[in-house]
């Protein structure tokens, strides 16, 4: 494991944390027996094969600092099982298995929080809401309802009124009345009309109700959004990204894109290359700091690598950088969580989706533990306790009701 909130953490007080140990907690519960002594990751390095089938029933954690780190103890045959957040990709695929996929995320964008509404991004959301059909459908039922009340109360309780049935007269003044909520029966004395001017009132007052909170909702909801940052631009800004995650290359691909626009004659494809070589996540090469930066002369934007994502969120807080290119579970996680909440905002647009397992190392016997953890997880995923599990460390709106 790694420290990979809200998934995989130690805390202060060096208890094991997060999602990701919750379930595994759980799920080891029913293939592993916790009496026998946990081997030392010394012990790991020494023991055959054979050795390691008789301690099969035994469980040993061990720390990495990074993803890169935990590929390489599953290369190295140091670890058998990594828990903390991991996507399902085809060249992960090829080296090592994956379990059964437990959740969903997606790659995302997180930008400095404003406190500025983005006009643009709430008409979108009051057009979006307002074409539901049962919005629709309710507020053309309640507007047409009252419309149609208010003129025939109008035109019947004044029989002795010389414009015609369908007079103009009476339809304008029965549209004013109902956006106004002004009463129809002001002017009358008669219980009937006092009481068809009371409900009226209520039907006009939950359509303006059912209106103002969707206008509301649009422009809370838009204070701090930003129009879609295209994944074009992303080479053209400072962007923090965790390394050797699919995030990183997930921006590795939009700097190969870039150099398929540059003509082949442009001087800087050799800057480029020199930022595709060191995006490339290498491996055996370790991040010395809590970051790595490169800022090429002449090439627009910057990378940022980070150790997790809170060193990047950090950056973005402080202004060192544009944008966090990253899991959305995990950026949203730390808008609401973090000592940043109030600083950073996720977007809403998920660029690519992000499939998580648990990656088991390929060796002999290792096909029946990877069953038997599948049969355990979709035990696990199939009760009922299963969704407060997850929205208990992730938050809620982290997951679908079905």
């Amino acid at each position: 494991m790694r420290d990979a909130k809200p998934f995989t953490y130690v805390d202060k007080d060096g208890a094991r944390k997060g999602l990701a140990i919750d379930i595994w907690q759980r799920v080891s519960e029913t293939l592993f027996d916790p009496s026998q002594p946990a081997p030392t990751t010394e012990e790991l390095r020494q023991m055959s094969e054979t050795d390691r089938a008789a301690r099969r029933l035994s469980i040993a954690f061990m720390d990495c600092d990074t993803i890169d780190a935990q590929e390489a103890a599953m290369r190295a045959g140091l670890a058998d099982i990594v828990i903390s957040p991991l996507t399902i990709t085809a060249d992960r695929m090829r080296e090592y298995d994956f379990s059964q996929q437990y959740l969903s995320s997606g790659i995302a964008l997180a930008l400095p929080q404003s406190d500025a509404i983005d006009f643009e991004h709430a008409a979108g959301t009051v057009v979006e809401t307002l074409f539901q059909p049962t919005v629709a459908q309710a507020i053309v039922l309640f507007l047409g309802f009252n419309l149609m009340m208010a003129y025939l109360v109008r035109r019947l309780l004044m029989s002795d009124d010389p414009a015609g049935f369908l007079g103009i007269k009476h339809l304008l003044e029965a549209v004013v009345r109902t956006i106004g909520l002004k009463g129809v029966g002001d002017s009358y004395t008669t219980p009937i009309a006092k009481l068809l001017e009371i409900f009226m009132a209520i039907v006009g007052t939950a359509l303006s109700a059912t209106i103002l909170g969707i206008l509301t909702t649009a422009f809370v909801g838009s204070v701090g959004e930003g129009s879609d940052v295209s994944p074009a631009q992303f080479t053209t800004m400072r962007i923090a990204t965790l390394k050797c995650s699919t995030s990183q290359e997930y921006l590795f691909e939009q700097y190969q894109a870039l150099g398929r626009r540059m003509a082949q004659d442009d001087p800087l494809r050799p800057v480029l290359k020199t930022r595709l070589d060191w995006l490339a996540c290498a491996e055996n090469t370790p991040i010395t700091g809590p970051s790595e930066m490169s800022e090429e002369t002449g090439l627009a934007g910057a990378v940022v690598l980070t150790r997790s994502w809170p060193d990047a969120v950090k950056l973005l807080a402080q202004k060192q950088v544009d944008a966090v290119l990253g899991d959305w579970i995990a950026l949203s996680y730390e808008a609401r969580n973090g000592p940043h909440q109030n600083a950073v905002s996720v977007q809403r647009t998920v660029y690519r989706n992000e499939p998580y397992g648990w990656a088991i190392m390929r060796r002999p016997g290792s096909e029946g533990v990877r069953r038997s953890i599948d049969s355990a997880l979709i035990a696990q995923m199939r009760d009922v306790s299963w969704r407060s599990v997850v929205t208990r460390h992730l938050g809620d709106g982290t997951v679908s009701p079905n």
